[in-house]
């Protein structure tokens, strides 16, 4: 009966692991894949525009691409993540529209791994429910652990697990963070560009050159007819021109 107790996993056992992993996670010094960078030239000029870090024939398949063919920009991008990165850091900046209400800007910063799929949110403002979220895909039932932003409900509860696309978390969010990062992200968008290619409804627009958050930017311009099997009529994506990701 004492070995049991002493295995079993106490809700304060599960918060000292949760707080040493996020603290790990947070505090490690991810290492970047450096190797393609090596590779890159000095910043070059198309069509008149300095326009980033890159080897000048990636740039001009990266406008080609553009202007052409959107499907397989986005496969190249994919191509390229896989060839380039295995993880990552990065501030997200989100607001959202759901259920018809536009919510406050959120701030959070994540370090992303790819394998095993691994996700940590802290959130720097106007967090939902929780402030620091953990998932580890394979772990904890496929459930994402959350802490409670209310120090009361923290004391009370600690870390509690939910699943990421249950209805409770999905109350907060238009995406779960199992469908976090640049590989799901460009996976869910290539879905819904081949089905729309498939069914004949796919418009594609090159948006030209633009800046983002201090950033040189492709945009590409998605339009779709108002059906219910497409998640919008308009998509805007940028694709910044150095690392080729949206």
């Amino acid at each position: 009966m004492r070995l049991k107790l002493a295995l079993r996993p106490t809700n304060r056992r599960i918060r000292m692991l949760v707080g040493l992993f996020l603290a790990g996670l947070f505090c490690t010094q991810f290492i970047s894949s450096t190797e393609a960078r090596k590779n890159s030239n000095l910043i070059q000029v198309i069509s008149g525009q300095t326009i980033g870090e890159n080897a000048p024939e990636v740039l001009r398949k990266l406008e080609r691409l553009a202007k052409t063919d959107h499907i397989a920009l986005l496969e190249f991008c994919l191509k390229n993540y896989h060839d380039r990165y295995n993880d990552y850091t990065c501030t997200l900046i989100k607001r959202e529209r759901i259920a018809g209400v536009w919510g406050k800007e959120q701030h959070i910063a994540v370090r992303f791994l790819d394998k095993p799929f691994s996700v940590a949110m802290k959130w720097i403002s106007n967090a939902p429910i929780g402030d620091l979220v953990l998932y580890v895909e394979g772990k904890y039932d496929n459930h994402m652990l959350v802490r409670p932003k209310s120090p009361i409900l923290r004391a009370l509860v600690g870390v509690v697990r939910r699943e990421p696309s249950g209805r409770d978390a999905m109350k907060k969010t238009l995406r779960p963070v199992n469908m976090f990062g640049f590989e799901r992200g460009l996976r869910s968008l290539l879905k819904i560009y081949r089905l729309a290619d498939k069914n004949g409804d796919l418009k594609e627009v090159f948006g030209e050159y633009g800046q983002l958050a201090g950033r040189k930017v492709i945009i590409l311009e998605r339009y779709l007819p108002a059906k219910k099997l497409y998640p919008a009529k308009k998509t805007v994506i940028c694709i910044d021109v150095e690392y080729l990701l949206p």
